[in-house]
């Protein structure tokens, strides 16, 4: 084994880069772009520089696939967080503003209702009965918080 770290050379810094993005495009979900990047740098580094030990390339590769994860990690962290469309998963959010008509009785506040093919649970300060059309006023985890409709 030693005799294979002895002979490295940058074209085995390339096939070990190839390897990783095929890992990444498997679905490592970003976390091997660092290590891809270092891997590409140490190739043309030990091109440049073709004297450097084994044990100096790994160095370098560890220290630059740290640094190159930590980069693409702080340059790519806001990026999957922004979006066009914030309330896309959020269903209950979605229904907020909206009326529909209330679906079973309410007792001690608490009810369901059908929207959809949904059936919701739903609360409200006072009980309403069935039929009554309700405005979705905002929701606390899956629950919809409703009002009489037209108040």
């Amino acid at each position: 084994m030693i005799e294979f770290f002895e002979a490295m050379q940058f074209w085995h810094w390339i096939i070990l880069a190839i390897v990783l993005i095929a890992g990444e495009a498997l679905g490592a979900a970003g976390f091997l772009l660092g290590a891809v990047m270092a891997a590409l740098e140490v190739a043309l580094i030990s091109y440049i520089w073709p004297d450097l030990t084994w044990q100096q390339q790994l160095s370098l590769f560890a220290v630059l696939a740290l640094l190159c994860s930590v980069w693409f990690w702080y340059r790519f962290k806001s990026f999957s967080q922004t979006t066009d469309l914030p309330k896309l998963n959020n269903r209950a959010a979605q229904l907020i503003g909206r009326e529909f008509a209330l679906t079973q009785e309410m007792t001690g506040g608490q009810g369901k209702m059908q929207v959809g093919d949904t059936l919701w649970r739903v609360e409200s300060e006072i009980n309403l009965p069935i039929g009554t059309q309700v405005k979705v006023i905002g929701s606390r985890e899956m629950v919809l918080l409703i009002v009489k409709a037209g108040l």
